[in-house]
């Protein structure tokens, strides 16, 4: 009689991991290795979209689909700023891949609103600022919105009422004054972007803001202040006596 081979057990947590190996699974252990231990400091762009793609591209090298979207769109910030349909353009990115880029900035945006979301009053130019630039954080067209305030100076919401491309966006005052009646505001703020990286109100700007204060006067809403955003820097009417 023949001596029966022992049986041998695999733990189903073992089979997982030995499955699980593939060429590039060092290198992407040693990158969230880096990032716990450290954050990003010391990651280069392209590690930074490697990382990042890790979690949406699997048993796959991601280096070079990381280097193709930096060629692609130009910097790491453009490549976050980028559609997910712009995304997939670049070979190698799926729709998982492009949901997940896509959206970190959306996801920063809401971040950085939420920092001073309990400041419900925006009655000081810093703060009022701030939740501007949260807003617009990372917009590549020209946004306008409007933001409702109560009696008190507290913000009651906020809504994009007009979006436009690079240089220009056209504002409907009829789509201002219904989502202010809507929201039952007694005073407003209005604030756009400049994608340009310019913070200075063109004459168009000047013109319209004026245009708007007088429309919305007879309808008992103060226009308190129109803030231009352009990245880090701003620009207030009130603060320099233009309203």
């Amino acid at each position: 009689m023949k001596a029966r081979k022992p049986l041998c057990y695999t733990h189903p947590m073992e089979k997982q991991a030995q499955t699980s190996q593939h060429p590039h699974h060092g290198h992407r252990a040693r990158l969230r290795a880096r990032f716990m231990s450290s954050g990003l400091a010391g990651f280069a762009p392209h590690e930074v979209l490697e990382l990042l793609l890790t979690f949406a591209i699997p048993r796959q090298d991601v280096n070079p689909i990381a280097h193709q979207l930096l060629k692609h769109f130009g910097s790491l910030n453009r490549v976050l700023q980028a559609s997910a349909k712009d995304l997939q353009s670049v070979k190698g990115i799926g729709e998982s891949g492009a949901t997940l880029i896509a959206l970190m900035l959306p996801l920063f945006r809401m971040y950085r609103e939420g920092l001073v979301n309990e400041q419900t009053d925006v009655s000081t130019p810093d703060c009022l600022i701030k939740r501007c630039q949260a807003l617009l954080m990372g917009e590549r067209v020209e946004r306008f919105m409007v933001l409702s305030l109560d009696a008190r100076g507290r913000l009651i919401t906020h809504a994009m009422v007009s979006t436009g491309d690079e240089g220009e966006t056209a504002v409907y005052p009829r789509l201002i004054a219904q989502e202010l009646l809507r929201a039952g505001a007694s005073a407003c703020v209005l604030a756009h972007n400049h994608p340009s990286g310019l913070a200075q109100p063109s004459r168009a700007d000047v013109d319209m803001t004026k245009a708007l204060k007088d429309i919305l006067a007879p309808l008992s809403i103060k226009l308190q202040d129109h803030i231009i955003i352009a990245g880090e820097d701003a620009f207030s009417f009130a603060a320099h006596q233009m309203i």
